[in-house]
């Protein structure tokens, strides 16, 4: 899911509904008891990767609003988006609700989300709202809005996952593994042999580096920076291969896709 920014626009918008459904009931049920129902079904569709079931989930004129971009209206360009963003599937979303008011057939719901990609790597997380309307018996989204986790650009905990997946993945021994790791126009450099291009030629790369041994190699990560779909670290790698050991230090440029975490660039030296 890509998600990104904040919006004024739909909070304004949110708030006010807000404001009449609370004046409206006085006293609403519990948060999971009035969100249940249309959040459930919403994360079936995500996760079972049909982007058509999840826009029957949406009004006809409803409105989106992803971070990172303008407004999606209506139901047809909405299911557009979550095609593009669903990408070929095996991403899950898991939506928390952490507040709802309900009046009749209006249901305002605020919650936390998180996207995880095939790898099991946690992709992002953040906080949503979603404005659902019951009609003929259906509930259906009428408007709502998605952000980023301000916290996600802080911590390095994201970072940390895409380190350790690829420390596992390189551990393994398995070539394979390590490089699914990468995009298919992936660059690595090492000072010593220059620069290949093309997963193809990453998987060579690593076939030959890896030999007749199963080395094993530690990262410490030192520099960590998140932007959006975009992750640079820096660190120091030690490699331990058949008694000897490689020190230096090592790059990585991993950007996210519908897919998951890729590295797109990498270089190591020593």
């Amino acid at each position: 899911m890509d998600m990104r920014g904040t919006y004024r626009g739909l909070s304004r918008i949110v708030a006010l509904a807000l404001a009449l459904i609370a004046a409206a009931c006085g006293q609403g049920s519990p948060p999971a008891a009035d969100a249940a129902e249309p959040t459930a079904a919403w994360t079936k569709a995500f996760n079972g990767g049909d982007p058509a079931a999840l826009a029957s989930l949406y009004a006809e004129n409803a409105r989106s609003l992803p971070p990172g971009g303008p407004a999606v209206v209506g139901r047809s360009a909405i299911e557009s988006y979550w095609r593009e963003d669903l990408g070929e599937g095996g991403v899950t979303t898991t939506l928390t609700p952490v507040d709802a008011v309900a009046e009749n057939d209006l249901v305002h719901v605020e919650g936390a989300y998180q996207v995880t990609g095939k790898e099991g790597v946690e992709m992002v997380s953040g906080q949503y709202q979603q404005l659902w309307r019951r009609t003929a018996g259906q509930w259906q989204v009428e408007r709502e809005m998605w952000r980023i986790d301000p916290a996600l650009h802080r911590e390095a905990k994201v970072a940390q996952g895409l380190t350790s997946s690829w420390t596992d993945a390189y551990n393994s021994g398995d070539v394979k593994k390590l490089t699914a790791l990468y995009a298919d126009d992936a660059a690595l450099s090492t000072v010593q042999e220059g620069t290949v291009t093309g997963k193809g030629a990453v998987e060579s790369f690593w076939v030959q580096d890896f030999g007749r041994a199963k080395p094993s190699s530690a990262l410490t990560l030192t520099d960590v920076y998140l932007a959006g779909d975009m992750a640079h670290l820096e660190g120091d790698y030690k490699v331990t291969d058949s008694g000897s050991i490689t020190e230096g230090r090592y790059i990585q440029l991993w950007m996210r896709d519908a897919n998951g975490w890729r590295v797109h660039r990498e270089m190591w030296w020593r």
